[in-house]
């Protein structure tokens, strides 16, 4: 009898959760004793470090230092090389993470981890949760769903809050490496999303990157090149995220670096770092006001802005929502805690509709009644919505070229399924055409992403052909696209999309299981 497991698969801190008989939430302690763990590797010659570990002995070999991987997720181009030469994508990378979080829960459970729900950025597309669910993959772990991270932290702060009227709450989620927020309504029993918005390339990794490149300015002022030094600029980047955390507290602290005969020491003032970092967080408040604009909101229409994220401890981003919402932000949830607390009780939730047959997925089997499952106080259910827009690429013959057409729109309820019959062929006995799936706001094709690509073969005909496409987003907000040629009544079926260009083919998961399982993670 194993365990299901939340997962919050961080950029800079990962964190595992499980519901205990009595249906409490329990977090997961890795090996060193902690709750969070650095979401970090170090190719160690014959070994592999992640976590601590990694993070601690990173100055000593920072070319095989990898952090911050979840921001290359979907990205085909990005290869992590080591010293050695041996070359490392994103889902391998990350799966890496995910094989020591799965050992550490296994050996301080006793028993097995059986399925996990595992969060991703509210703001993260098809191809990114698609790779996730890879990299799960690749570390044995089977997926019984993917949720956004503002939508758990949701959960957990339901769970443990007597509800007795309806909320609007906004989530203000702002981790190392991405910045995601949701405004969503919450009563005694449901949680629904109304809208979310955010930049999965935005996150505490920047402030500390201000703080990094004001450091070098400073030392090139003293003839001092950090910059060109790896071990050096390994240090400084661990000096610049420890003197971020002190001027949470303080109102002043000091980076000290030794590196070869030189020395350098430096003395920053917290309203000097709040000078460096306001410009990062104006876009996060832009992003909000975005989000709520989408939705015809403003603040005063907010109950309460949930603070998620270990970013949200600066107290300038707490001043800052103050001043632009009119209160104080909420920090009723543990912004370390939250996501993954919120996806364990979303795992057993999952695990017993599994068990009732009441939810399919192919990949987990609870062969055990839904009894065996631990009662929960509360059992919420959710309502996401779509990050993005989806539509295809066709030809618009007023502006003669190619645009966006979106048919599932932006902040749709999930799961969704929207059909649109108003297309057709371009010219007459056309026998085939290549469906472009898009993802996107915007009409112009340099403002949206091309998730996905499939050849289209129908019967010749003398007249244009009209075409109808139906486009569904099912619970974890992975795309899928049905095509029929309306003419013929004819449906085309399912069109399994091609995502190589953002996500790994069968033979190169093949490739990758092989890979990953023969490395040994310390």
């Amino acid at each position: 009898m194993g365990k299901y497991v939340g997962i919050d698969l961080g950029t800079t801190f990962s964190v595992v959760s499980y519901i205990d008989a009595k249906g409490n939430p329990v977090l997961i302690e890795n090996d060193q004793g902690g709750y969070t763990t650095p979401s970090v590797v170090l190719f160690n010659g014959d070994e592999i470090l992640v976590g601590a570990a990694a993070k601690e002995q990173s100055t000593r070999n920072p070319q095989n230092y990898e952090s911050f991987v979840k921001r290359h997720m979907a990205e085909r181009d990005y290869k992590f090389t080591t010293k050695e030469g041996e070359s490392y994508n994103p889902e391998e990378v990350s799966s890496l993470i995910l094989k020591k979080l799965k050992k550490n829960a296994e050996d301080k459970l006793g028993e097995p981890v059986d399925g996990a729900v595992i969060t991703v950025p509210a703001y993260f597309g098809d191809s990114h949760r698609q790779a996730t669910k890879d990299a799960a993959k690749l570390a044995g772990i089977k997926v019984l769903d993917i949720i956004n991270e503002p939508t758990a932290a949701a959960i957990a702060f339901g769970v443990s809050k007597e509800i007795d009227k309806v909320q609007h709450v906004m989530i203000y989620d702002f981790g190392g490496g991405t910045f995601d927020t949701s405004v969503l309504e919450i009563d005694s029993d449901n949680i629904r999303v109304i809208a979310t918005n955010g930049d999965h390339n935005l996150g505490g990794y920047d402030i500390d990157k201000a703080l990094v490149e004001y450091v070098c300015g400073k030392a090139e002022q003293k003839k001092l090149d950090i910059r060109s030094n790896k071990k050096a600029m390994q240090k400084l980047w661990l000096a610049a995220e420890k003197a971020k955390i002190t001027l949470s507290a303080s109102k002043s602290a000091q980076i000290y670096l030794e590196f070869g005969d030189n020395e350098f020491l430096l003395d920053i003032t917290r309203e000097e770092f709040e000078e460096l970092i306001d410009g990062t967080l104006d876009i996060t408040m832009s992003i909000v006001q975005q989000t709520l604009d989408d939705v015809n909101l403003d603040y005063s229409n907010m109950d309460k802005i949930l603070l998620v994220g270990g970013t949200t401890r600066i107290p300038r981003v707490r001043e800052m929502i103050e001043e632009e919402a009119g209160f104080a932000p909420s920090s009723e949830v543990h912004p370390d805690e939250a996501v993954a607390i919120g996806a364990a009780y979303h795992a057993v939730d999952v695990a017993k509709k599994i068990a009732s047959g009441e939810v399919q997925n192919d990949s987990v089997a609870v062969d055990r009644g839904a009894e065996a499952l631990p009662d929960l106080d509360k059992n919420y259910t959710f309502q996401d919505v779509t990050s993005h827009g989806v539509g295809i690429v066709i030809y618009n013959d007023v502006l003669e070229k190619e645009v966006n057409s979106i048919i599932l729109k932006k902040n749709t309820p999930i799961p969704a399924e929207v059909t649109n019959n108003e297309y057709s062929t371009m010219k007459p006995y056309q026998s085939s055409f290549t469906l472009q799936i898009t993802q996107g706001e915007k009409e112009d094709l340099d403002y949206v992403t091309i998730i996905g690509e499939a050849d289209i073969k129908l019967q010749p005909r003398e007249n244009l052909v009209p075409i109808g496409f139906t486009i569904s987003c099912d619970s974890s907000a992975i795309i899928h696209v049905r095509a029929m040629d309306l003419d013929a009544g004819v449906n085309l079926g399912e069109v399994t999309i091609n995502r190589e260009k953002h996500n790994m083919t069968e033979a190169q998961m093949e490739s990758a299981s092989l890979k990953v399982n023969q490395l040994d993670i310390g």
